[in-house]
């Protein structure tokens, strides 16, 4: 423990092939015999956390998740809030790996997360149920219920989540929560309503993404370019011919570039 300490404080071990550089050290410690290292571990995972080092975060985690299992799970859930970025690279599978060995304790603490007063803390249980209940055949409501979360963030990450293979759960609720997050007054909300609508080739879905492309937000402007793709209809090319002249760069590009795919029939 004390020499992976040292290196991962070292700068030097950073950098490519850093990972292999260090696998012996940690594949040492990754035992049910290190478990009763879990309290220093956690220890370790909290201030690496705090340091914003993910990469220090990913091999302390993987030690934990080794040699304690499930007993691990609540300290790598809660690192899991703070995840800033994404240069560690095994923190998220290392908690799919114990979602698959211990899947009862995962659920209950999961959907304890859900349940929490943090709201990065419900972000991580929604994203938690997604991946346990895949295709929401149990735990759709769970989530769709999150819909009204008071946090705009967790309502941009439940649009996002019924709009991937977890919204096969329920999905008349689905599209109607979908449709009525375009209209949310949070624009990171709307923004991934219009994302997720994309799927749909419902008439009334394209007639609301054509009138998203008159939105305040530049991001929602931009996904109701990706997401009217295809489409057929006067309205929805002219709505691509204006967001082409549009004043932000990227809404722009998004938009001629959509401009040359091919329409699809009706």
């Amino acid at each position: 423990m004390s020499e992976l300490d040292a290196r991962l404080a070292t700068n030097t071990e950073r950098g490519p092939g850093a990972h292999h550089r260090l696998k012996h050290l940690v594949e040492r410690l990754r035992t049910p015999a290190a478990a009763f290292l879990r309290q220093e571990l956690e220890h370790r995972l909290a201030r690496h956390v705090d340091a914003d080092d993910s990469f220090a975060r990913d091999r302390i985690a993987h030690v934990l998740a080794g040699a304690c299992g499930a007993a691990a799970l609540p300290a790598l859930l809660r690192a899991r809030v703070s995840d800033r970025n994404d240069d560690g690279d095994t923190l998220e599978p290392d908690l799919l790996d114990l979602f698959a060995a211990w899947p009862e304790a995962s659920l209950r603490l999961v959907l304890g997360c859900v349940a929490s007063d943090d709201p990065g803390t419900r972000l991580v249980g929604i994203w938690g149920l997604s991946v346990i209940d895949f295709g929401g055949t149990k735990y759709f409501a769970t989530v769709a219920d999150s819909a009204s979360d008071p946090d705009p963030r967790v309502r941009a990450d439940v649009m996002s989540t019924l709009g991937s293979i977890f919204g096969v759960g329920n999905p008349p609720r689905a599209l109607a929560i979908l449709i009525a997050g375009t209209r949310d007054p949070a624009p990171e909300v709307r923004g991934a309503a219009v994302a997720a609508l994309g799927s749909s080739h419902d008439e009334t879905v394209t007639d609301l993404l054509v009138a998203r492309t008159d939105d305040t937000d530049r991001r929602v402007r931009f996904w109701a370019a990706w997401s009217l793709a295809g489409r057929p209809g006067l309205h929805v090319r002219a709505a691509l011919e204006r967001l082409a002249a549009d004043a932000d760069g990227d809404v722009r590009d998004a938009a001629r570039a959509v401009l040359e795919l091919p329409t699809r029939s009706l």
